[in-house]
């Protein structure tokens, strides 16, 4: 849905659409009411989303863009992913701005829609902490000039702004991953997971850098390990340790690889040891 259908309610799709929105901000927060932080709740009221009006996007972008000097960049659909990580380095947001139908309600084909861009990572850029974290995100992509690394840096994304939680020491944890806010299925399996499956995000990065035990996990639906928080200072702190993990595998890559015309020169044939030879005479 284009966004010009968004901002005129008496368009004839706009009541369905006005429809599903409704639905799908009903269902989150009956689910979310125990789960999501109250930062989240506090953000949602000061951004203006309700479950009965289609959201304002340009109130949205200017609430944001004040509080973090973050820019919501609107899609007509989801963009690849080097485009979307390349924007956030930029502290731009792309927000794709098609609210999925009645019949893709539960999981959209196409990818994120309006609803998973504005309801799972809009509210959140309004902590500095957070939209910091979130644009060295942006910039770890750069470093990721590997298959390896761009394995790691997609393990990482998944279990942190995909699925991660965040929690004060000795509180309840909380969800701040997009998945978890926005998906029902993701969302329960996150609520009935073991404390054993909580972990401390300071380990995350040594953990994922191993893909033959995580990588399994990571797209299950129920997945066994969720990376705990103690605060957005945590996020931010371990991204550095991606960044320089990052450069450690592209430093490993580089010094693995010959350098050009380095090789040993063949010894010379017997006519290049004759004709060598016979150079003075001809001079």
């Amino acid at each position: 849905m284009s966004l010009h259908l968004l901002a005129r309610p008496h368009h004839p799709a706009a009541p369905a659409s006005g429809m599903v929105w409704k639905m799908l901000f009903d269902r989150q927060q009956a689910l979310l009411h125990r789960w999501a932080s109250p930062v989240f709740g506090r953000a949602l009221a000061e951004l203006g989303l309700r479950r009965d009006a289609l959201p304002n996007l340009a109130h949205i972008g200017q609430v944001v863009h004040q509080r973090t000097g973050w820019t919501l960049l609107l899609t007509g659909a989801p963009i690849s992913e080097t485009t979307y990580c390349a924007a956030l380095a930029r502290r731009e947001l792309p927000v794709v701005s098609r609210l999925r139908s009645f019949s893709e309600f539960d999981q959209p084909p196409g990818g994120p829609d309006l609803f998973a861009d504005l309801f799972g990572r809009v509210p959140l850029l309004l902590e500095p902490g957070y939209a910091d974290a979130l644009q060295a995100l942006g910039q770890a992509w750069a470093l990721a000039t590997s298959p390896a690394a761009l394995a790691l840096l997609q393990r990482f994304t998944r279990a942190t702004f995909e699925r991660g939680l965040l929690a004060a020491p000795g509180g309840r944890p909380h969800f701040y991953g997009a998945a978890l806010l926005t998906s029902a299925r993701h969302l329960h399996a996150a609520a009935a997971a073991e404390a054993t499956a909580h972990q401390p995000l300071a380990s995350a990065v040594l953990h994922l850098n191993q893909p033959e035990s995580t990588e399994a996990s990571l797209l299950a639906v129920e997945a066994p390990v969720y990376y705990v928080a103690g605060s957005w200072a945590d996020l931010g702190a371990a991204l550095q340790e991606l960044h320089q993990q990052l450069l450690k595998i592209q430093r490993q890559l580089l010094a693995g690889r010959p350098l050009p015309f380095a090789g040993v020169p063949a010894a010379p044939s017997g006519r290049e040891l004759a004709f060598a030879a016979r150079i003075p005479g001809l001079r």
